[in-house]
């Protein structure tokens, strides 16, 4: 009895130092490098799976996308230009997932048959991440735009 007793503790113990808390620094760096990686300025839009889970969902324009129907979605635009401004995050976290929320602006310049433009974008999003062979992806993202302006520049 007491051998178990003192398996049972040392495996609680060991099972808690394997542990690794889930920080709001790792949820910001995965939704942060989730973004650089479709950046007109990646290397490899396909790095984008790397943020992500196998089973990943993204709601945006009124449908359900998956990893690689997003990549060809964003990359049908032809962007040349991108940069977004996260700001207002809220972040909750427990043990093996976490939720954030928070306000993003995007700034794209756009050329298509020799006419540039400036699109302008405000959204409410929100992501859903997990922790998958203990690193932290992206399972489901959400994202509603709130506001935008589409100018024609020389």
């Amino acid at each position: 009895m007491k051998k178990r007793i003192i398996l049972s503790i040392a495996t609680i113990l060991f099972g808690c130092s394997s542990y690794q808390e889930i920080t709001e620094q790792d949820v910001k760096d995965t939704i942060l490098g989730m973004f650089d990686s479709f950046s007109v300025e990646s290397d490899n839009i396909n790095n984008f799976k790397n943020f992500v889970t196998d089973d990943y969902i993204l709601y945006e324009v009124g449908k359900a996308m998956t990893a690689t129907e997003f990549i060809e979605f964003a990359g049908s635009f032809g962007t040349i230009e991108d940069d977004w401004i996260i700001t207002d995050m809220k972040i909750s976290i427990d043990k093996n997932s976490a939720h954030a929320y928070y306000k993003n602006k995007g700034r794209f310049v756009t050329l298509n048959n020799g006419k540039k433009e400036l699109h302008n974008y405000e959204w409410l999003e929100s992501a859903y991440l997990v922790r998958v062979d203990g690193k932290l992806k992206i399972k489901f993202y959400f994202s509603d735009t709130i506001n935008q302006s589409v100018e024609t520049i020389k």
